[in-house]
């Protein structure tokens, strides 16, 4: 039997949507490889320095980063306007003129 040799790019991305999936054993059947092959090459790449790992955000994942900063401010928002309703509804009856 012949010895397969991957190469390192195809060895990063594995282990890049290994840690994406919820479900590695779907994914290495998917990749045609073995499940244990994932979980060695991921130990294999916490043992080397940061500086040998290329890390490159995805335009999607900056995009989703960015769009839970907005989503964090609208609630921020959301909960200040919340409390200011309930300190003026405090106002037991009386009416403000505003």
């Amino acid at each position: 039997m012949k010895k397969r040799v991957y190469s390192t790019e195809f060895k990063s991305e594995a282990v890049r949507l290994s840690y994406q999936r919820e479900n590695i054993k779907e994914l290495a059947d998917e990749l045609g490889i073995q499940v244990q092959r994932i979980y060695k090459w991921r130990a294999g790449q916490k043992s080397r320095p940061v500086s040998q790992i290329s890390i490159k955000p995805s335009p999607d994942s900056l995009e989703v980063k960015q769009l839970r900063k907005t989503l964090k401010e609208k609630e921020l928002e959301l909960d200040i306007l919340k409390k200011a309703v309930h300190i003026f509804s405090r106002n037991e009856g009386k009416s403000i003129n505003l």
